[in-house]
């Protein structure tokens, strides 16, 4: 009995990959990162969300029955709703339960969705209106006003698209359907393609989440008004492409175009290739998303959709993000590994389907041809510092016993200081040492310095490096990566060096010494009255936290609370944007800690 309108399902599956894009990929993590969630404590939260998404797919392929769809559907679009809301309306204390019924609600309704499709509007055009409910939803994230609003509205945005869903499916009743039987749903063949979808969303998650933590990314692609209605449009052409040539029995060739675009996509952007980039990451994510849906939908069975999205889904969604959240990059071994696995999965699954696909793979893999590895990028950088003269200004060399042991970080052994070729040890200082800036300074600070260093530190002399960062230039991005190398394997001895350093009672400065103070070192990233609304926190990947809302990471009820805000201002929290002031004097550190302190209680001074 097929009583849904095609138009009505559409919406539903734009309506769940609207939530699951611009809420559970996105808006969920920076509630997170924004309420002082980082490292262990980000992927714990990340691994309950894809727990409850796990549990979630089993008990909906456990549970399906076609006459009752509908109010499945409502069930777990209700949830999604709830989790959006209490994300949104009390954040931190709700945000461990947030991810858990996000997850589960995800979970349930993606395999009922697909498992019920087929059974609801029926064969006829099937792939078409999948790929208008995909390509809408990927539409409506990139609306500017959608896609630039604050996290809390992008969980608000979710909660209703949820809510209007639920409202929607609750009467549906669906029919039962046949198995569709055949290679591409043997034991083996469903195997292959959800190796093959593993890869493209492992691929895709990386992607996504070093395009939006990377300034430098982040801007030419989607940075702008211009660039996400680009998005939108080329995301829904892409997806209703997909469903007309996924109608015509063309799914087999539409995933290794999809892989090709979206690997051709990721190795433009890592050599800093931004034309026409985005048009193809677009055009790829909407080629397969499309197909995870069309592909377990025409199966109509709820265990391939359980399969698809509880291994390719959330699995690959965690390891995606999971493998970039601390380098901001995708590493050039994942892209030629990714490659290499689609490239032989396809073939064996789809010996006599075509050369299409095996062609759209070789296009996309011939600029691998002198690709960089890290290593090489490494080495660039160093020739990029020594070319540019950085030593002319910056030491790489700390003497031994004395305060450049606090100011700088440990001391190298003289014998691996000169074990450089040619050693960089310098003889002036104009600038800050630079031993051991790889623990001193974010990958992000150190880019955002270069491009324009006033910025982060007003009166600089330092000239702007921003050439090395044009487009096609890889030289940039290469001498990033060399100066988070300097001092990476001293981390130990520099956190205890920063223990060790107690801040002697001072004179403080006078309350409006210590508001030039801020206004000169802080504002333009933690904002004039320290809300986190500088001129620079927008482009940082993890927004600086609003001090009137509270304290993020110290107590002021511990007793070496004031030592401990101190000592984060003097060196900074390494492994995030916030920068150290090594130079600064006692007296200075402890009247800008004085100062933050006001901002905290919303006082002045």
């Amino acid at each position: 009995m097929v009583n849904v309108r095609p138009w009505a399902a559409a919406f539903a599956v734009a309506a769940t990959y609207a939530y699951f894009l611009i809420f559970a990929e996105f808006a969920l993590i920076e509630l997170a990162r924004g309420g002082g969630l980082d490292g262990a404590a980000l992927r714990t939260l990340m691994g309950v969300l894809a727990l409850g998404g796990l549990a979630g797919s089993g008990a909906a392929a456990w549970r399906f029955r076609a006459e009752t769809v509908g109010r499945a559907l409502a069930a777990g679009l209700a949830v999604c709703a709830v989790a959006a809301a209490l994300a949104a309306g009390w954040g931190g204390p709700m945000l461990s339960l947030a991810a858990l019924l996000t997850g589960a609600g995800l979970g349930w309704l993606t395999v009922t969705l697909a498992a019920g499709l087929r059974g609801l509007i029926g064969e006829k055009r099937l792939g078409l209106w999948i790929g208008v409910g995909t390509g809408l939803g990927y539409a409506a994230c990139n609306l500017p006003w959608v896609f630039q609003a604050t996290p809390a509205g992008q969980a608000w945005f979710a909660a209703t698209a949820a809510a209007a869903g639920a409202v929607l499916v609750w009467r549906w009743r669906g029919a039962a359907v046949t198995p569709v039987r055949g290679s591409d749903f043997s034991r083996r063949g469903v195997a292959v393609w959800v190796g093959l979808l593993l890869v493209l969303v492992w691929l895709d998650s990386s992607a996504f989440y070093v395009i939006q933590h990377v300034a430098t990314l982040r801007e030419p692609t989607w940075g702008a008004g211009g660039s996400l209605w680009l998005n939108a449009a080329v995301h829904l052409l892409a997806a209703v492409a997909a469903g007309w040539a996924i109608d015509r029995g063309w799914m087999p060739r539409v995933l290794p175009v999809a892989f090709a675009l979206l690997w051709l996509a990721c190795w433009r952007l890592g050599h800093g290739l931004f034309a026409g980039t985005v048009v193809l990451y677009a055009t790829a994510v909407s080629l397969y998303s499309t197909v995870l849906v069309a592909y377990p939908a025409r199966s109509g069975r709820p265990a391939v959709a359980t399969a698809v999205y509880a291994l390719a889904g959330w699995l690959g969604s965690a390891l995606g993000v999971g493998m970039v959240q601390d380098l901001h990059r995708i590493p050039a071994w994942f892209l030629t590994a990714s490659a290499a696995v689609f490239l032989l999965g396809w073939l064996w699954q789809n010996r006599t389907a075509g050369w299409l696909g095996v062609i759209a793979v070789l296009v996309a893999l011939a600029p691998t041809n002198g690709f960089a590895t890290e290593a090489d990028e490494i080495v660039l950088g160093r020739e990029v510092y020594i070319a540019e003269g950085c030593i002319h200004c910056h030491s790489q060399y700390i003497r031994p016993g004395t305060a450049d042991e606090t100011r700088w970080g440990p001391a190298a052994p003289l014998p691996e200081a000169l074990a450089g070729d040619p050693p960089l040890l310098g003889n002036r200082r104009q600038g800050p040492d630079l031993a051991n800036v790889g623990l001193r300074r974010s990958p992000e600070w150190n880019r955002l310095h270069l491009i324009e260093p006033t910025r982060l530190a007003p009166g600089s002399r330092m000239p702007a490096y921003a050439h090395l960062f044009r487009e096609g230039d890889e030289r940039g991005n290469a001498l990033v990566a060399y100066l988070a190398t300097l001092g990476a394997d001293r981390a130990e001895a520099a956190a205890v060096t920063q223990a060790a350093w107690r801040p002697q009672p001072a004179e403080l400065r006078p309350a409006t010494k210590q508001g030039r103070l801020f206004a000169q070192l802080c504002a333009a990233c933690h904002g004039p009255t320290g809300r986190g609304d500088g001129p620079l926190a927008a482009e940082l990947a993890s927004p600086p936290p609003d001090f009137t809302a509270g304290w993020r990471r110290l107590n002021p009820a511990d007793p070496e609370f004031g030592e401990k805000l101190a000592r984060l201002i003097k060196f900074g929290l390494p492994g995030t944007a916030m920068a150290g002031h090594e130079t600064l004097a006692n007296r200075d550190v402890l009247s800008l800690a004085a100062y933050v302190q006001t901002l905290h209680s919303g006082s002045r001074p």
